[in-house]
């Protein structure tokens, strides 16, 4: 897209990849480990919300290689921590919300021997994705740009899927055009917000 599409402008003053890492700062998770390319600039990272103040950016000097790659340097930053599952979401879905990651949560928390928890939209399982420490071990075998979408679809593993928040939970930047769209409804939606509230 000739830019980083995290830095990419929702609207003035709003990057799109700062809307998701906002929401996941709200749910107080803790390290909160933000996945970035050698050569981004981090212009687009919000100021710290304060909750818990557990955000770390680390640099992942193969994401230019695929996904699987970003994924397995976020594991590795959070692994010192012991934790007992981690949070997996993308920054180019701007309508995850802090709800969307709690729900995950509390899902894994009520049945905490499942091996994922993940969501799902038009029909798809996505991230944000939860996935127990049962999984590390598979996370770190991936390969490639499918990220964990081997995990999510294999009969092996145990898990659950709940359905996104929002018909527009789903969408994401991958290319130029899927970016106008999501732009298009992020000033819709703001719209309709604003409207709302003079109301």
């Amino acid at each position: 897209m000739g830019t980083p599409k995290v830095s990419l402008r929702l609207t003035q003053g709003v990057a799109l990849g700062s809307v998701a890492l906002s929401e996941l700062e709200r749910c107080g998770l803790e390290p909160l480990a933000v996945v970035v390319r050698a050569d981004d600039k981090l212009e687009w990272l919000p100021p710290e919300s304060g909750v818990r103040g557990s955000r770390r950016t680390e640099t992942c000097l193969t994401a230019h290689l695929g996904l699987s790659f970003s994924l397995r340097c976020g594991l590795n930053a959070v692994l010192p921590t012991e934790p007992d599952a981690v949070v997996v979401a993308l920054a180019d879905q701007p309508f995850i919300t802090a709800g969307l990651v709690g729900r995950l949560i509390d899902t894994f928390r009520r049945s905490p021997d499942l091996d994922y928890v993940a969501s799902r939209g038009d029909g798809t399982i996505m991230p944000p994705a939860l996935f127990s420490k049962s999984l590390f071990p598979a996370l770190q075998q991936l390969d490639g740009d499918r990220g964990a979408a081997s995990i999510l679809h294999s009969p092996v593993y145990k898990g659950a899927v709940i359905e996104g928040d929002s018909p527009l939970f789903s969408m994401d930047a991958d290319t130029e055009g899927d970016f106008m769209k999501v732009r298009r409804q992020w000033l819709l939606r703001n719209d309709r917000n604003r409207d709302s509230a003079d109301m």
